[in-house]
């Protein structure tokens, strides 16, 4: 077994103990020391956040420790796939069901070629999504350019009524 196969079992190991899942596992050997890098996502809302990936962290740790797969010394560095990770594969579309996402595609399906809504799953090759306040519309994945989960922008929030201070250098 290589040591990528072995730490892929750890971590789904560790992961699955928590109602976690691994995304991605790799091992990145290099003079200095390797890195060792795990994302993790948990299916549907909210996903994962710090706690989820600290608490990863230990119980991974701890497999580490007492199987002891990889012999030089490395870095260990946990992560969730972020909101800008495109979904692409059925895995990608069952671990995003229930959150916000945007939908591009190549060509218009009922005259539009830009989605937001929930993504509600599968049926057959399309993307399910139900757009906000509208019926549940099929997207075929061959039509798909890029579909992710949607980016909550915040306005920016304004401090005191007065202008800033310019210092000079």
């Amino acid at each position: 077994m290589s040591v990528v196969d072995a730490i892929r079992g750890l971590a789904a190991e560790a992961a699955q103990a928590l109602g976690l899942e691994v995304v991605e596992a790799s091992f990145h050997r290099s003079p200095g020391g390797g890195a060792l890098r795990v994302t993790i996502d948990r299916p549907g809302p909210p996903g994962v956040g710090i706690d989820d990936c600290q608490r990863f962290s230990g119980a991974f740790e701890r497999l580490l420790d007492e199987r002891d797969p990889i012999e030089e010394s490395y870095v260990l560095e946990v992560s969730s796939p972020g909101l800008d990770r495109p979904i692409q594969t059925d895995d990608d579309v069952r671990r995003n069901t229930g959150r916000r996402v945007e939908v591009e595609l190549r060509e218009p399906v009922e005259g539009s070629r830009s989605f937001r809504g929930v993504l509600q799953g599968l049926r057959g090759d399309a993307l399910l999504l139900r757009p906000d306040g509208g019926p549940e519309i099929e997207l075929p994945r061959p039509l798909v350019m890029r579909a992710r989960q949607e980016m909550e922008l915040r306005p920016h929030e304004k401090r005191g009524k007065g202008r800033g201070r310019r210092g000079r250098a």
